[in-house]
């Protein structure tokens, strides 16, 4: 009784707690747990020379990723901020789906990439302890470490006789949009959860000897998950 009694009092002292609003010139800075996920659609594979052989309904999905998220957000007032956001490196997959696949290859090309995303940020109610905000702004997804996979080379030499692959992923400009919350803890820490949309377009091209290519253009357009600690300075 003695331990229930207690829990119920510093229960009850924790909801009671003032909240404290954002002011002019705090500084946010979060970190966490942040997934990518592709709501990917994309074109059909081509080869760009008329030899080898077409790939009707062949295209490219690709997988999800988690890793660490970091925002830092700068306040002008109680409502609007400022926010960037920072990760370590995703890594993905772009695996080949219809005919392709059917010839042999379905890892095509392994990346890494990083999303850096500057956005403004609204708060509806920064006075309240739950917090909640939208934001949109600007997406900048540079890949890197492209690489066509081992599978990948052998089907391609194995069904189209072709070597050397070296694929290339086009970076991308777009537009993102979030909607969050921040939960008050007290007056520096909070925990928070967002979800993103984000616009992100490449091209995917595949090089070969000789100067055979295989492209296609892939709309990965993800949602980007985030649960994560904040701290206000």
């Amino acid at each position: 009784m003695k331990n229930i009694a207690l829990s119920s009092i510093i229960l009850s002292a924790t909801l009671a707690a003032p909240a404290f609003a954002y002011e002019a010139g705090d500084i946010i800075v979060r970190l966490g747990a942040t997934m990518v996920q592709p709501d990917e659609s994309s074109s059909t594979l081509a080869f760009n020379d008329g030899p080898l052989p077409a790939l009707p309904n062949s295209a490219l999905s690709v997988d999800g990723d988690t890793q660490l998220g970091i925002t830092a957000t700068y306040m002008f007032d109680s409502n609007w901020g400022i926010e960037l956001l920072a990760a370590t490196p995703f890594e993905h997959t772009a695996s080949a789906t219809g005919d392709l696949a059917g010839a042999g290859v379905d890892e095509v090309v392994d990346a890494k990439q990083l999303p850096p995303t500057l956005s403004a940020i609204y708060y509806f109610n920064s006075e309240s302890k739950f917090k909640p905000y939208l934001g949109a702004g600007i997406n900048y997804t540079v890949f890197f470490e492209e690489e066509t996979t081992a599978q990948a080379d052998q089907a391609f030499f194995d069904v189209y006789g072709l070597t050397g692959g070296d694929a290339e992923l086009d970076n991308s400009w777009g537009l993102a949009f979030q909607a969050g919350a921040d939960y008050e803890i007290n007056k520096q820490w909070h925990v928070n959860a967002s979800v993103r949309m984000m616009d992100i377009d490449t091209e995917a091209t595949i090089t070969f000897d000789g100067g055979h290519k295989v492209t296609s253009d892939v709309d990965v357009d993800p949602f980007v998950y985030t649960i994560a600690i904040g701290y206000t300075f």
